[in-house]
């Protein structure tokens, strides 16, 4: 069976390529960005999970606010598809078993906490894009449940409000859905929908 990363990294290659250019000034569930500088954000957070995957011992400074990939919609979805090459190299070499010294997250970390932080970046913000763009965002469940976990084992509450990662904890039923429950972790609301946002943005 393949990978989940590898696989949401595919999802998310194929939900940025269908951006369209007029919707990059659209508001998303992110507080400050738009569906443009979201894509950004994400790409510089994918560049720095690729470059200390293509060798955790010695790489250069990164400063994922600072990268600038490509706007286009086909360029920007290719930056995602080398990211996921990256992994699926990394993965196959031991990356489950092994130590990744990764400053940006705290310093040395074990192979599943990072596979599970960058599974969080891309289950959040392909949420964010889809939401935001009008499209489905359906990641695997098992994928959602294990980012969940390091999740709440790894955010601390100084983590959280403005200008913080997180937002305030969302409620949810604990049995709702996998993805539902993460979202609501991370401070989203489920239940938002592109006319709630284009709502609360007229």
């Amino acid at each position: 069976m393949d990978h989940f990363l590898p696989i949401l990294l595919d999802d998310l290659a194929a939900l940025i390529g269908e951006i369209a250019p007029e919707q990059g000034p659209l508001p998303t569930p992110c507080p400050g960005f738009d569906v443009a500088a979201l894509q950004q954000h994400v790409l510089g957070w994918l560049n720095a999970f690729a470059v200390t995957l293509s060798d955790p011992e010695d790489r250069p400074d990164l400063d994922p606010p600072s990268y600038r990939g490509p706007a286009q919609a086909d360029a920007a979805a290719a930056e995602v598809r080398r990211t996921t090459e990256v992994v699926r190299q990394s993965l196959a070499a031991g990356l489950e078993q092994a130590k990744i010294q990764f400053p940006l997250l705290g310093g040395e970390l074990p192979g599943p906490v990072v596979i599970d932080s960058l599974a969080g970046e891309v289950i959040g913000h392909g949420w964010d894009l889809a939401v935001a763009t009008g499209r489905e965002w359906n990641p695997d469940p098992a994928a959602c449940e294990s980012a969940l976990a390091t999740l709440k084992s790894v955010v601390l509450p100084e983590y959280r409000g403005p200008g913080m990662p997180f937002g305030p904890e969302v409620v949810v039923a604990d049995n709702a859905p996998a993805l539902e429950r993460l979202l609501a972790f991370t401070g989203r609301d489920p239940g938002r929908t592109p006319t709630l946002l284009g709502s609360a943005a007229s």
